[in-house]
């Protein structure tokens, strides 16, 4: 009787062991979600970090800079100041109806191409969402394109692009877009 008893003991001790184990585990490494309101989108963080609202509006406001950045070497016909917001290794850029252009260089091309074709873009973002150690972010957004300094777009569409802090500077790791018409 005995024997059973501690038999029992025991597994019902390893039980509330493992039980407690699992219970801390979950609660240290669950996600925290920080969102804010920047610009006319949501700015959202999703990780383990304590990140703050202020941190997001720091983040987010970077993001924005080099948005217009890239609007700003779009309009002074600058595919290689354009390809430089790329990554340095593994940058990917697709648009439809093409093959992916990986790396540099092979964006450096394609933008070569495309601002012959249109004058200038203008990004809005919908929503940008940070993760980790706010070191990747994740944004969408929408764009327009205009063709001889009309003053009315000739061009609708969206994107998503993968951003990726390199060296303290936030670059674009994966950029894909689509026409919205």
């Amino acid at each position: 009787m005995k024997r059973i008893n501690l038999n029992k003991s025991i597994l019902v001790t390893a039980l509330v062991i493992g039980a407690l184990v699992v219970i801390s585990f979950s609660n240290s490494s669950k996600s925290k979600k920080v969102t804010i309101d920047y610009k006319s989108s949501v700015v959202s963080y999703f990780g383990t970090n304590s990140v703050t609202k202020a941190d997001l509006v720091k983040q987010a406001k970077l993001i924005d800079i080099a948005d217009r950045r890239f609007e700003t070497k779009w309009k002074n016909k600058n595919p290689k100041g354009i390809s430089e917001e790329y990554i340095v290794e593994g940058a990917v850029f697709m648009k439809p109806g093409v093959k992916p252009r990986l790396g540099r260089a092979d964006i450096e091309k394609e933008f070569t191409e495309s601002v012959k074709g249109v004058d200038r873009v203008e990004f809005y973002q919908d929503e940008l969402e940070f993760y980790g150690e706010m070191d990747v972010a994740f944004q969408r957004c929408h764009m327009l394109g205009f063709v001889d300094t009309k003053k009315e777009h000739t061009f609708e569409g969206s994107y998503i692009i993968l951003w990726k802090k390199e060296n303290g500077k936030w670059l674009i790791h994966y950029d894909m877009f689509n026409s919205d018409k």
